[in-house]
């Protein structure tokens, strides 16, 4: 049996990660969403569906809230004591104020991103660190446009600011979990690639079945000499 727990699930990439692994009888999945007052249909679907084999378990967790992260252990394992964590998927994250730039941006802004990706994770993994499994795989869902590397060249634009530099920050935070976690668990960071969601826009070129199933195999074949890498959902290396 295989655990997951999975941010951000109510929509996009996240509730395919979902429909992906639903499949699965002997995966349990743990579907974290920001509010269970929110349209959750797609999710109780996959859910409720009859070829669905897989344990699925939705839960509130608000990665803004420092109260809710902490509070989740408790939620999570009322019921299933024995269970640890083999995958934690971070995908949770908010894309506001697409126009706004290093120039015109207020401080709220920033603080926002910050606070939800990559403040979120970061407390997310501490509370629930005492629950990985021995070989348990962290994966911080980034972006390319947090590589300083693509933006520096001129490869990425200076666009999409706030939302830039959480997760340029989230890539950091990846590499200092990686080396401070106990010997077994691996953290990296993974560019999901850019798919055709609702964050994705307009300009979206990567269908969300594609980029998905990337990322889980990608996931599937790491071992404990990754942690620390900033790989796409192909594989292939993500320059920093």
């Amino acid at each position: 049996m295989t655990v997951y727990v999975i941010t951000g699930t109510r929509a996009g990439l996240g509730l395919e990660y979902v429909r992906q692994l639903s499949t699965n009888p002997t995966n349990t999945i743990f579907a974290l969403v920001r509010s269970l007052t929110g349209d959750l249909s797609a999710l109780e679907t996959i859910q409720s569906h009859a070829t669905t084999r897989a344990a699925i378990h939705i839960l509130e967790c608000d990665l803004s809230s420092a109260t809710s992260i902490s509070s989740l252990p408790t939620r999570l394992f009322t019921t299933h004591a024995a269970l640890k964590i083999d995958i934690l998927l971070n995908n949770a994250a908010i894309l506001h104020h697409r126009t706004t730039t290093a120039l015109t941006m207020d401080p709220s802004t920033l603080l926002s991103h910050l606070t939800t990706n990559t403040v979120g994770p970061a407390l997310l993994l501490q509370s629930l660190y005492p629950l990985l499994a021995p070989f348990a795989r962290v994966v911080n869902v980034s972006s390319g446009i947090g590589s300083t590397a693509l933006v520096a060249s001129g490869r990425l634009g200076p666009v999409l600011t706030a939302y830039s530099v959480s997760k340029a920050a989230l890539n950091m935070l990846t590499l200092h979990q990686a080396r401070q976690v106990r010997e077994g668990v691996v953290v990296v960071a993974m560019d999901p690639g850019h798919a055709k969601t609702e964050m994705g826009g307009e300009e979206a070129v990567l269908e969300v079945e594609e980029s998905v199933k990337g990322v889980l195999g990608v996931v599937e074949g790491l071992g404990v000499g990754d942690g620390g890498r900033f790989l796409l959902y192909t594989g292939a290396e993500v320059e920093w």
